[in-house]
């Protein structure tokens, strides 16, 4: 390793244990869970620089700023999901039921034809941003990108698209 290599390893070690500290120190991340931010922290840095014309000021302060969003959104999926579909990720739910009749057959696929319909009178960015979210399994950033929108306005739409769910939920 040249020394040229050297100084970069250890500058980039000195700002990854600055960043793990003022995390930390602002309490809303773990340990456990700290390097998974970071890392989707980078990713998001990396992607904002590339679009940019001018490097960022304080990537430290950038990194920790990305960070603590990562984590209030991480937060807030996860509350979303546990209301609305349980402990159980969507992906685990077993949905077959054997024991079910002939009648409650018709009323469940009354329920996803309402469903459905209720989706369908939706705006076309909420209606998109759920299914490419729930179906397509890709992540809000992801969504973001495809359809030119902020992460928020992807959560937004997401939030829409849940509540229009749990209000067919609700009617029965």
């Amino acid at each position: 390793m040249n020394e040229r290599t050297k100084h970069l390893r250890d500058g980039l070690k000195d700002q990854l244990a600055l960043l793990r500290r003022r995390l930390l120190q602002r309490g809303r991340s773990g340990r456990k869970d700290l390097d998974d931010l970071i890392q989707e922290g980078f990713l998001r840095l990396c992607r904002y620089q590339h679009r940019q014309s001018e490097p960022v000021r304080d990537p430290v302060a950038f990194l920790v700023d990305v960070v603590e969003k990562v984590h209030i959104e991480r937060v807030r999926r996860a509350a979303i999901t546990q209301r609305i579909f349980s402990d159980q990720p969507f992906e685990e739910v077993d949905c077959v039921d054997t024991a079910s009749s002939p009648d409650q057959d018709a009323e469940a696929h009354e329920l996803i034809e309402r469903i459905e319909w209720r989706l369908g009178c939706a705006n076309p960015r909420t209606r998109e941003s759920f299914l490419l979210h729930r179906f397509g399994g890709l992540s809000y950033a992801q969504i973001a990108e495809r359809l030119g929108i902020s992460t928020q306005a992807v959560t937004n739409h997401i939030a829409k698209a849940l509540l229009l769910i749990d209000d067919e939920l609700l009617r029965e």
